[in-house]
């Protein structure tokens, strides 16, 4: 019995083996765009951006590209600075010096899952164009204030001048971020090194397709049962446990960053913009008032700075309408619904006078 059960076990781990070493090797020579929508989609990969820069990372220049998000493909382009691009956006800044609009702010700015005329940084860089103004989209996956104001000075370098207007699109994630997930060590700001366990999954989703696809059917049977978004990067706005762990932290972190913006600001004499807007669970939860929203408009109020609320707007409709229009299937981001509402939303408090 103890022959046979050891033959089989023996069996069983050649079998095992040899299909682990097929899938190392097949996936070894799949092309990785057919790969990403089964990958871990909220990290900068190689392929886009590039680190080791003293912000952390960016995206890479001269981008022509068919992205993945999920399972969503888009077109995607950058400019030879970094910028992403599109119809509309600034391409010579030989003819941009005074009337230059930074667009900043993380995933959502850049544009995720949707071409860059169908998000809200595209359409406002239409909207300026009509005013003889032009938009440089600074937004980029995984950014936060710790990195937005050291990407606006490189921006500035590599423009040659200062922008006329700062708009900065505050994300719910952007208290997480950083308190917890960047450091600054004054000349670099690093990332939070991975958990081993992180790490391991990450490695078996990079080279095992297998690993990938097995993810990838977990969050499918999954996310419908579970309230979406499948995050917690929200918690400390309705969560007091969450806000004590590390909301009072990162919202000191994001007070302390966005002051470095006004500073800059003051110095170039442009016009500062903050704009906050919902994820899922604030709309879910019926919470119109958030503690997103009455924190920065008094930290607006107190410095001048001009302050967007784009809440309303996703509150119209019935909550599981307005999730189900406005973003992506179990995830936070928007589809090109949800990118134009909050262009419709902030544009009439942006509109130029001339």
């Amino acid at each position: 019995m103890k022959h046979r059960l050891a033959s089989w076990l023996r069996s069983l781990a050649i079998i095992a083996g040899v299909t682990l070493l097929l899938d190392f090797s097949i996936t070894a020579f799949i092309p990785s765009a057919y790969l990403e929508d089964l990958r871990s989609m909220h990290s900068p990969d190689d392929v886009n951006y590039r680190t080791g820069v003293p912000w952390h990372h960016e995206l890479k220049p001269d981008l022509r590209t068919q992205r993945y998000w999920g399972p969503i493909g888009y077109p995607f382009a950058s400019d030879k600075l970094g910028f992403r691009t599109g119809a509309c956006a600034g391409s010579d800044p030989r003819r941009e010096h005074d009337n230059t609009v930074f667009v900043v702010g993380d995933s959502f700015t850049e544009g995720i899952a949707v071409p860059f005329e169908e998000s809200f940084a595209g359409l406002l860089a239409c909207a300026y164009r009509e005013h003889g103004m032009v938009v440089r989209n600074l937004g980029t996956l995984g950014y936060s204030p710790t990195i937005y104001h050291r990407k606006i000075d490189e921006s500035v370098r590599r423009l040659g001048f200062a922008p006329r207007e700062i708009i900065v699109f505050l994300d719910m994630s952007d208290v997480h971020n950083d308190a917890v997930d960047f450091t600054d060590l004054g000349n670099t700001i690093v990332a939070q090194a991975p958990t081993a366990g992180r790490k391991v999954k990450e490695f078996l989703k990079r080279n095992f397709m297998s690993a990938s696809l097995a993810s990838k059917l977990w969050l499918t049977a999954w996310r419908h049962y579970l309230m979406p978004p499948v995050s917690t990067l929200a918690d400390w706005t309705s969560d007091p446990a969450a806000f004590e762990r590390w909301g009072r932290a990162g919202l000191a972190a994001n007070e302390r960053n966005l002051q470095k913006i006004v500073d800059q600001c003051g110095a170039w004499k442009c016009r500062m913009t903050l704009v906050v807007y919902p994820w899922p669970p604030q709309i879910l939860q019926g919470d119109k008032e958030s503690l997103q929203v009455r924190h920065w408009r008094a930290w607006s109020a107190a410095r001048d700075v001009r302050f967007v609320n784009a809440f309303p707007p996703f509150f119209t409709l019935p909550p599981k309408e307005a999730v189900a229009r406005y973003f992506i299937d179990g995830d936070v981001h928007f589809t090109a619904a949800g990118n134009r509402l909050l262009f419709d939303a902030v544009w009439p408090s942006l509109r130029p006078a001339n």
